[in-house]
């Protein structure tokens, strides 16, 4: 039984009449989708706070994010593709930098629970402060996290991405700046994370007058979302993931290289 209510759905016609000339895409990235959830639910395991439960829950979440954007997707929502794209993007980051120091998902893990129990300024009852000092305890974790140190306005903890202190040479938790802990991608990945910024905030003048529907706009929405997919596999779940993973990318590499190549032929003969 569907308990999905077509009827009681907006969409936006016009946009959703120009996937008319995308169907392959559509059907590839939804392949795609499907390949790369069961990569990663074949690592679930035992779900705990842990190393391997902190990765797989950013996993998770960049799949359950993928099938939100590829559902707009079908409605013509492409500005809300975009704003789900950027946070596919920031997790993304997150995921990459975890994965590749394995020690960080205990402070990843204290930081989330300090805000969350922090949240809308109230005063978190003492129940919930007597797990935080026990994380702290059983977690191992360093005073200096989360005891304000000599020079700085605030302890690491209460910084955004405070929880990456330790690797953080410079001590600046912007997102900008922790792009460039995962290495040469970094700047690429701040970009496109700036790009999509517009879309999530709604201030530019330009995105409000712009239809969306233009070939390269469409291209570019079906590329972020395989990007994102392709490098969250690669770096979460490439030991777990089927041999028609390779059939779908290589089909869709093969489709935007195309249009790239097309596009540089307009663009030079400009």
């Amino acid at each position: 039984m569907s308990f999905i209510n077509k009827r009681d759905l907006y969409g936006n016609n016009y946009n959703a009449c120009a996937l008319c000339e995308y169907q392959r895409e559509v059907k590839l990235i939804k392949r795609l989708i499907n390949i790369s959830e069961k990569a990663v639910e074949k690592k679930s395991g035992i779900y705990t706070w842990s190393y391997e439960g902190i990765c797989h829950s950013f996993a998770k979440t960049i799949v359950d994010y993928s099938k939100m954007a590829y559902d707009n997707v079908l409605l013509g929502h492409y500005h809300a593709v975009k704003m789900i794209n950027r946070a596919i993007l920031e997790n993304l980051v997150c995921l990459d930098i975890i994965v590749n120091n394995d020690e960080l998902w205990k402070y990843y893990w204290v930081h989330s629970y300090r805000n969350t129990i922090y949240k809308r300024n109230r005063t978190p009852n003492q129940s919930d402060l007597d797990t935080l000092q026990k994380l702290y305890k059983d977690l191992d974790i360093s005073e200096e996290f989360f005891v304000k140190q000599e020079g700085r306005k605030k302890a690491y903890i209460k910084e955004p991405y405070g929880w990456t202190y330790k690797i953080n040479e410079n001590k600046q938790f912007t997102f900008e700046n922790i792009c460039k802990l995962i290495g040469e991608e970094g700047s690429v990945e701040y970009h496109g994370f700036q790009m999509l910024s517009d879309y999530s905030h709604g201030t530019s003048f330009y995105m409000k007058m712009h239809s969306s529907v233009f070939v390269g706009d469409m291209m570019t929405m079906f590329i972020d979302m395989y990007i994102n997919l392709y490098r969250m596999v690669t770096i979460y779940c490439w030991d777990s993931v089927e041999e028609d993973f390779d059939d779908v990318t290589d089909e869709l590499e093969y489709i935007f290289h195309r249009f790239i190549e097309y596009e540089e032929k307009i663009y030079n003969n400009d």
